[in-house]
């Protein structure tokens, strides 16, 4: 499974991080900011498994979708791969793949996890 890279900002005056779409820091509203990208396996903080699915996944019976940091802090959610054996602190890799279709046939992708 190839690595998938998130991309965030990181504010240059107060440090916080946060979503690449913000034009200026939502804590001090600075408009300067560093990128930041996510690198190397990422550890499991939640996750829930949904047993009443959307319409799109009307070709499966649950899924589980969880809650990941990098060891540089950035956090993302994303459909996990396989909801056996899973552990909060577990190692995952991540990657950007087609997760489902719509319910007018097209492709969804997203950002999915596996455990290591």
């Amino acid at each position: 499974m190839s690595e998938t890279t998130i991309v965030w900002k990181k504010c240059k005056k107060c440090r916080k991080l946060q979503h690449p779409d913000h034009l200026r820091c939502i804590q001090c509203k600075n408009t300067t900011f560093d990128t930041v990208k996510s690198s190397g396996d990422c550890k499991l903080l939640t996750y829930t498994i949904l047993n009443a699915p959307p319409s799109e996944y009307r070709d499966k019976k649950s899924y589980t979708i969880g809650v990941v940091e990098y060891s540089n802090g950035l956090k993302a959610i994303g459909q996990i791969i396989s909801s056996e054996n899973l552990k909060i602190g577990m190692k995952l890799t991540s990657k950007f793949q087609k997760l489902t279709e719509n319910l007018d046939g097209k492709e969804i992708f997203g950002i999915t996890f596996k455990p290591t």
